[in-house]
């Protein structure tokens, strides 16, 4: 294949991406056919086939990779509930949000064991050898659930208890429920017992 038609390829499996990326965020990945992606990038249909495969194939490709966690890790785990809070709040301004599309397909039972595999192995597995002490699989996923959960209810349902708390308070109270995650190892069962008696 000569150069410009390598460049050629290269942009059309780019809009592809790009409007798959559109689309399973504003439909989820049930909601969404192979055609409608094709058409927003302008494109034959059986392009989609040729250079992803399947549906699944085109998901995998657009939307994980996004979840990239190394820029959370670059710097000290002491201020990582911060820059965990800093980001989940700047992703309404910065377009295409991989978190919100996570959300929006993870009901889909075709793509969920996928997913669950791409998340434990660019999210969880290299969040977990950052974490100090026991328990990390388990601490990193509870980091990773915080934050979906978070996106879930102030983006997608946009519940009223956040949406009309001013975005520093917010981010702070994240921050804090993260890093907690982050810095604890152990947690006082006996504490927990007396929380929920007092909440009966």
């Amino acid at each position: 294949m000569d150069d410009q038609a390598t460049a050629v390829s290269v942009r059309t499996a780019d809009a592809i991406l790009r409007a798959a990326r559109s689309q399973f965020t504003h439909f989820g990945y049930d909601g969404i056919g192979l055609r409608a992606i094709a058409d927003l990038a302008g494109v034959n249909v059986a392009l989609i086939g040729r250079y992803f495969g399947s549906k699944e194939g085109l998901f995998l490709a657009a939307v994980p990779p996004k979840l990239d966690i190394r820029a959370l890790l670059a710097g000290p785990m002491s201020t990582f509930g911060t820059r965990a809070a800093a980001i989940m709040d700047m992703k309404s301004t910065r377009g295409f949000d991989p978190m919100m599309a996570l959300v929006r397909v993870a009901a889909s039972p075709d793509c969920a064991p996928a997913l669950r595999t791409a998340l434990d192995e660019q999210v969880i597995s290299p969040l977990a050898m950052r974490l100090d002490g026991d328990h990390t699989q388990l601490r990193a996923g509870m980091v990773m659930s915080v934050m979906a959960g978070y996106e879930m209810m102030s983006r997608t349902i946009s519940i009223d208890a956040l949406r009309d708390v001013v975005g520093e308070q917010r981010r702070l109270w994240l921050a804090a429920v993260i890093q907690q995650i982050v810095d604890t190892d152990k947690v006082d069962k006996d504490m927990a017992l007396e929380d929920t008696k007092g909440a009966r």
